[in-house]
This record gives C-alpha cells, structure tokens and sequence, in this order.
C-alpha cells in the first residue's frame, strides 16, 4: 500500500474511531441526565451512572475522569438546549396580550426536555453548585425584564416592578420551575397584581 493510499485509511480510521467515541459519550450523557434528575449531584453515583448507561465504570472513567466532569458535560448540554428568553413582542396591544406572550414563553420553556432534566438535577444538587444557579437566574432575567416592562407600560402605579415579579413567580410555580434568585415580594404585591386584573384601571393608565 502506498503512502497516499495508508493516509486515507487510517484517516478513516481515526474519524470511524472518534463517531464512536462521541456515540458513547452521548449515551453516556443520556444515561447521566437521568441519574442526575432523580438523584443530584451528591447522591449519585458512578456505579449507578455505569449500570443506567450500560457500561462498566472503567469505560465510564475512560470518558469522564470524574463525576465533577461529567456533571458539568450534562448540565451544559442541557442549558445548550433549552429555547432562549427572546419573545417576540412586537405589537403588543395591552398589558394581557403582553402577559399571555410571556405566559406562553415560559410554558415553552416549561415543556422543554432539557429544561425539565436540568431543574429537576439542580433542586436535588446542593450549593456547591452555585453556578448553574446562576445560569437558571440569567435565563429568567429577559421574561423578568420584560414582565417588568409590560407592567410599567400598562400603568403609573408605583407597585409595577413588584408585581411583575409576583407575576413571574406565580408563573414559575404554576409549571413547577425554581423561582431565581429575585427577592421575595411581600402579600401586599399579590393583592396589588390581583387588583390590577380585576379592578377598573386608575384615571390617567398608560396604554401601550
């Protein structure tokens, strides 16, 4: 066999090798997200994680050294996954059009499969996983922003950001998502967001 005729296969060689090792590593990411979701970080194994994946834990070490590694490979692939904050709001024509557009935006995320396994693996993980605390917060922060925007749009009153952020949070609740890192807003801002959707509005109200 010349050269040129060597090079080629065992470039095909290699590239067949490296599908393979990703087909794996993919699998083995799949099978981690479950544990993962079930149990968090603390509580699951590489044991486990071997036996749910099918593998044995020396071709589980021979992908992810460590259970640290492997956790970070799955929650990045989920928050590489989930739809993006960005909401089309052009032409919103009241405060419930604006609402309904980030009701439907959060139940989109809501629905999302890796949205749903990355939740579920950070409320069984404990802080030293932080981090991934902090990416969940940035991803609320546009429906946030832009609740906000809409309750300030709609009215002059000055419990507006208050009871975007009620709103949020009943939201977030109602499809069993963890609620950020906002403050807690007291009752006054639920009777504030009820009055607003049930009362007639103040003289003067700003339309959008």
């Amino acid at each position: 066999m010349n050269t040129a005729a060597s090079t080629r296969c065992a470039s095909k060689t290699s590239l067949r090798w490296e599908r393979a090792r990703e087909s794996a590593r993919r699998c083995i990411r799949e099978g981690a997200a479950t544990v993962f979701a079930e149990e968090g970080f603390e509580r699951a194994t590489m044991r486990r994680i071997a036996t749910v994946c099918g593998v044995t834990k020396v071709t589980l070490y021979a992908h992810y050294r460590d259970k640290e590694r492997l956790y970070r490979a799955v929650m990045d692939g989920h928050l590489a996954s989930m739809p993006s904050g960005a909401l089309d709001m052009h032409g919103v024509a009241d405060l419930g059009d604006a609402l309904m557009r980030i009701t439907d935006g959060i139940g989109r995320l809501a629905a999302d499969a890796s949205c749903q396994a990355f939740c579920r693996a950070l409320s069984h993980s404990g802080p030293a996983h932080d981090v991934y605390r902090e990416h969940w917060n940035a991803m609320l922060a546009p429906y946030f922003k832009l609740a906000e925007d809409a309750f300030t749009k709609a009215s002059s009153r000055p419990t507006h950001a208050a009871d975007s952020e009620k709103f949020l949070r009943l939201l977030l609740t109602e499809h069993g998502l963890p609620q950020g890192d906002r403050p807690v807003s007291g009752p006054d801002a639920t009777v504030a967001l009820f009055l607003r959707a049930y009362a007639a509005p103040l003289p003067g109200a700003r339309e959008f």
